[in-house]
């Protein structure tokens, strides 16, 4: 990763995301709240909120879609959702057990999952996975990019 290089997206900047299908095959819309799902193919993926509390932002554009003709996880298009916060790259301290969408913990080496069981606490958290880093090049590989909470 070049030197100085850590912000990803700032707040309020758009932010490029596939839109897939929620649970139970409903496509979020232009201004419903949306959480990270996943990635695939360089791309974070979005969904309507399934888990209160796991919303990220909401989305401004979408694809135009039909609910009725999208299975579970399936992609709909490209889309831009708006973060409530910016999104920064960190070293990976957990050796890669991260996936987007895990809440974490900032830590003297870089981001961790958050742990309830060991001893975590809420207040802990710094922010949700937004990417990993080998999706993106070689330099930011052992990084994950973060959705900061504050």
């Amino acid at each position: 990763m070049v030197q100085g290089d850590l912000r990803l997206y700032d707040p309020g900047q758009d932010v490029d995301v596939d839109v897939i299908a929620d649970p139970g095959g409903a496509v979020a819309d232009r201004g419903d709240p949306v959480e990270i799902a996943g990635e695939a193919n360089g791309r974070t993926q979005v969904q309507l909120v399934t888990t209160p509390g796991d919303g990220i932002g909401s989305l401004k554009s979408t694809p135009a879609v039909d609910d009725g003709d999208y299975a579970a996880g399936e992609v709909a298009g490209k889309g831009t959702a708006l973060a409530q916060g910016p999104v920064d790259w960190y070293e990976d301290a957990s050796g890669g057990a991260v996936s987007p969408g895990d809440l974490v913990v900032l830590t003297g080496t870089g981001v961790r999952a958050y742990d309830s069981a060991g001893g975590d606490t809420p207040d802990m958290i710094h922010g949700r996975v937004f990417a990993t880093g080998t999706r993106a090049s070689a330099e930011t590989a052992n990084k994950v990019a973060v959705l900061r909470h504050h």
